[in-house]
């Protein structure tokens, strides 16, 4: 998978805030409540008061609904399906929720699920959700630990593992190591934070990258940017990204063929290969055999080893060889 698009993979686990304790026990508000009074106020009603629990799944839902219709060789890469992507994504919410500080509410997620789920494709892939989904500003001031941007005054939680400081936001021509470092709207590219270009702009890899949703026509140099490419067109002049990845283009080089093919996706289990056009959940690591044919190997669950052929579902992580969940509350 192209860097760049790797964009696209934190986008659930960014967006989808909310909390683990909360269960699925749902309160309830009473219309009239103490200070609004009027002559309504003694014919209360109770009625359902949505809770971070329902937010977290609203915003997971709307969140996978989308990268599935936009991406869903994705969606099948990272979770295998799109039921596993929503449960993956509610747990991330909810435990992202916990630390200390978030200003989030259940309200909250409710509206960017709404605005979420009416998102064009162009813009998901770029990352640019609505603004209602924005990471808001936490309580705690640049150089302190933090485990997630929600903490941070300046929304962003620089990690170097499962935990990190909070730290400004690069602008742009800044230094950077990842998206999230820079200001909204900008990209890290060789280093530097820097505003993707859009169709037809000119194009220089690695400094000056495309919008997500285009490519490059140089896969080394200057070019322009322009749609990727269908199954069947050539991907010469950039290999590793002219394809319509999300949509499970590849590019064939074997023999000089340099056309884009249709990839897909596998389960653990099940036949992988180049010869079959498939990889597996998790990438090619994952086949017993990629070039001549093999077999794929069930992704680790939390808890378990992984490494080479064992890869982790998100947001779990592999850390030293074992699959590893976040776990913001305890960076102190």
């Amino acid at each position: 998978m192209p860097h760049r698009s790797a964009r696209l993979f934190g986008l659930v686990a960014c967006l989808a805030v909310g909390a683990a304790a909360c269960g699925s026990v749902t309160a309830t508000a009473t219309d009239g409540a103490a200070g609004k009074g009027g002559a309504g106020a003694d014919a209360a009603v109770d009625k359902p008061m949505t809770t971070i629990a329902d937010g977290c799944n609203q915003v997971a839902k709307a969140l996978c609904d989308t990268l599935n219709g936009c991406a869903p060789v994705f969606v099948q890469y990272l979770y295998g399906d799109e039921p596993t992507c929503i449960s993956r994504a509610v747990l991330s919410c909810m435990t992202d929720q916990m630390v200390t500080g978030i200003a989030r509410t259940a309200d909250d997620l409710v509206s960017c699920a709404k605005a979420a789920a009416t998102t064009s494709c162009s813009d998901a892939l770029a990352g640019n959700f609505p603004s209602v989904c924005a990471v808001m500003p936490g309580p705690v001031a640049n150089g302190a630990a933090c485990g997630s941007d929600w903490q941070c005054q300046s929304t962003y939680c620089n990690k170097t593992d499962a935990c990190g400081v909070c730290s400004p936001r690069a602008v742009a021509g800044a230094d950077c190591t990842v998206d999230g470092g820079c200001v909204a709207g900008l990209v890290c590219a060789n280093k530097k934070c820097v505003a993707p270009a859009g169709p037809s702009a000119p194009c220089n890899l690695p400094a000056q990258p495309c919008r997500a949703d285009l490519y490059c026509t140089s896969a080394a140099g200057s070019g322009t940017c322009q749609t990727r490419i269908e199954p069947g067109g050539a991907c010469a002049d950039n290999p590793a990204d002219a394809c319509d990845i999300f949509m499970g283009g590849v590019c064939n080089t074997i023999a000089n063929a340099n056309t884009c093919v249709t990839i897909k996706i596998a389960a653990g289990g099940d036949m992988c290969g180049l010869a079959a056009k498939t990889a597996c959940v998790g990438g090619v690591a994952p086949c017993s055999n990629p070039l001549t044919g093999g077999v794929c190997a069930n992704p680790a669950q939390d808890g378990e080893a992984c490494g080479d052929k064992a890869v982790c579902v998100p947001p779990a992580t592999c850390v030293d060889k074992i699959c590893r969940l976040p776990s913001a509350p305890d960076c102190h």
